[in-house]
């Protein structure tokens, strides 16, 4: 455990305390002037049909960042994996990494964020 009383990500043995891990990976993006609706729907609808392509992906939600605390990023791409392998399985799929790249080139800027949790 970490001072804060968190699990350690760096402890090996922070799984002993848990039943099963599950592993989210959250991506938020704010998309440049002139990168429509349309275009925005069709590359978060590519990115939601993922999930029956990976292994260990067990869903894959997009959407409008509602938040009053969005910092400007306008939306949100939620994956829930079984664990980090299926999230490192996901970015190096080569599905995923045309979307990737169809992303990169919209976008103002992203961040994206991994934790794990007892499922």
């Amino acid at each position: 455990m970490s001072a804060t009383g968190f699990p350690d990500a760096q402890d090996p043995t922070r799984t002993s305390c848990y039943t099963e891990l599950m592993t989210f990976h959250i991506a938020l993006y704010k998309f440049k002037p002139g990168v429509g609706n349309d275009e925005i729907n069709n590359v978060l609808s590519e990115v939601e049909a993922l999930k029956d392509k990976i292994s260990g992906v067990l869903d894959i939600n997009t959407g409008v960042n509602t938040s009053i605390y969005s910092e400007g990023y306008t939306y949100v791409i939620l994956v829930t994996a079984q664990n980090s392998t299926a999230i490192d399985e996901y970015r190096s799929h080569p599905d995923h990494v045309v979307v990737a790249e169809k992303l990169s080139k919209m976008e103002d800027r992203g961040i994206g964020v991994d934790f794990e949790t007892e499922a």
